[in-house]
């Protein structure tokens, strides 16, 4: 079946759209050809037999001689006696009493009155025959000669001929079909590389390259105006995404001076409940102006930006950044797994991605207890196991979602970082899901699926 896809295309594609129609194009074609070629087989026929009736009633015509009995034709003869041979020939003097001969259908010397010594005249008559009358002169006498055959229905047992010599020649016809079919198909295919090539550069096109184009070189004239407007939307992507970039950069300036100022007043002052208060919430504010611009550049991420990671590396490494943090709250970090594990990622938000999913386990672990970072394999990914509360059934589905927290979080957050977990896993291609440990506690992922 894929070996049938890949030649005439997938269901409702434009190629077998293409090969479909032109199959009923050929059908309609074979068909039309058909009933003509019939038509004209009969016609031809009719011919022949016309050109027959001709060729009997010249020959009889001249065998005739008068001053010999019975004209000195063979009057005793199947064809002259009787109706039971192919033709029946019958001699008819001037005033049109036969006199050779047995044709004898109604009406027949009014029809035959008329035959000259040029053309002959071919008549029909009513009991399904059909013949051919020419006029003669032997040594000053008039005489007219009929010959005449039986006309089957519909053709008869010439449609059986027919019906032969197409059986005969239907191996040839299979032969000719296959072959037309086979070069449509090529023709097709190959009218249809242009599609294939611009739909190459539409995949390289990302955030880390806007500014690549469509090209419409060999493309068919009806397909240029599309690829026009497609690269002219593209234009205004690229300039949303700009100016959307330009803005990030400029808020990231102006908030994080601000902040910077407001932590140095807050250092000068005495120490207190109240300094402790506020640079508590000045570095909350900072985790979630990070966070906010993490959530913007996974959302951001394009495939052109991706080069081969190793996941126990970036596990190592985030696991020795956050191993001082735990170990304050009386909690150990163990990395295990497989030894190597290499995906296609941008290695930055990868580390984002585990970096939130460890804080959110160390926050959310109650005492002290071993928070581990699988490495897995198959599939490629990380499981972030921690032993603390459990996430109910009823919130796992929503706590992807930005600004959302359990009701059962103890600790302040804007709910941001497992959204930034969701956003990078999907930007690569991977899917992020929670699940209960057993024994307690929770399992984060950040699983591989695809290729």
């Amino acid at each position: 079946m894929k070996g049938l896809a890949a030649f005439f295309g997938e269901a409702r594609s434009l190629r077998r759209r293409l090969v479909v129609n032109i199959l009923l194009a050929f059908v309609f074609c074979f068909a039309l050809a058909s009933v003509i070629l019939i038509l004209e087989f009969y016609e031809h026929l009719e011919n022949n037999r016309k050109a027959a009736l001709a060729l009997e009633a010249a020959e009889v015509a001249a065998q005739i001689r008068p001053d010999a009995p019975e004209l000195g034709l063979d009057a005793g003869a199947l064809r002259f006696r009787g109706d039971g041979g192919r033709y029946r020939y019958t001699v008819f003097d001037a005033k049109m009493q036969p006199l050779v001969g047995g044709e004898a259908a109604d009406g027949l010397t009014d029809m035959i009155a008329g035959a000259t010594t040029g053309l002959p005249l071919f008549v029909e008559f009513g009991d399904m025959r059909a013949g051919a009358a020419r006029a003669v002169k032997r040594d000053g006498q008039r005489f007219v000669v009929l010959v005449s055959t039986a006309v089957q229905p519909g053709g008869g047992g010439h449609l059986s001929e027919l019906l032969h010599e197409v059986a005969e020649e239907i191996r040839w016809v299979v032969i000719g079909i296959a072959a037309i079919l086979f070069a449509a198909v090529l023709a097709i295919n190959r009218a249809l590389l242009p599609l294939s090539r611009i739909s190459r550069e539409a995949e390289e096109i990302g955030p880390g390259s806007t500014d690549k184009r469509l090209s419409t070189g060999q493309l068919p004239t009806e397909i240029v105006p599309l690829v026009h407007a497609v690269n002219e939307a593209f234009d205004r992507l690229d300039q949303g995404y700009r100016a959307q970039r330009d803005f990030s950069s400029n808020v990231a300036h102006e908030i994080r001076t601000p902040l910077a100022v407001l932590r140095s007043a807050i250092d000068r002052m005495e120490e207190g409940s109240l300094k402790n208060d506020l640079r508590q919430d000045v570095l909350r504010l900072e985790q979630m102006f990070e966070q906010i611009i993490d959530l913007s550049r996974a959302e951001a991420l394009g495939v052109t930006a991706f080069d081969d990671v190793d996941l126990r590396q970036i596990a190592l490494a985030i696991a020795e950044e956050k191993g001082v943090a735990a170990l304050r709250e009386g909690k150990r970090l163990a990395v295990t797994g497989a030894q190597s594990v290499t995906v296609k990622g941008q290695a930055g938000l990868l580390a984002i991605a585990l970096d939130n999913l460890l804080r959110n386990a160390i926050n959310h672990t109650d005492g002290p207890g071993e928070i581990e970072i699988e490495i897995t394999d198959n599939p490629a990914g990380w499981r972030v196991l921690d032993r603390g509360r459990g996430i109910p059934d009823a919130q796992i589905s929503s706590l992807f979602q930005r600004f959302r927290r359990g009701s059962a979080d103890g600790h302040d957050g804007a709910g941001i970082g497992l959204a930034i977990v969701k956003s990078v896993a999907e930007a690569h291609g991977a899917v992020a899901s929670i699940e209960d440990r057993e024994g307690g506690g929770s399992v984060f992922s950040i699983l591989f699926t695809a290729a």
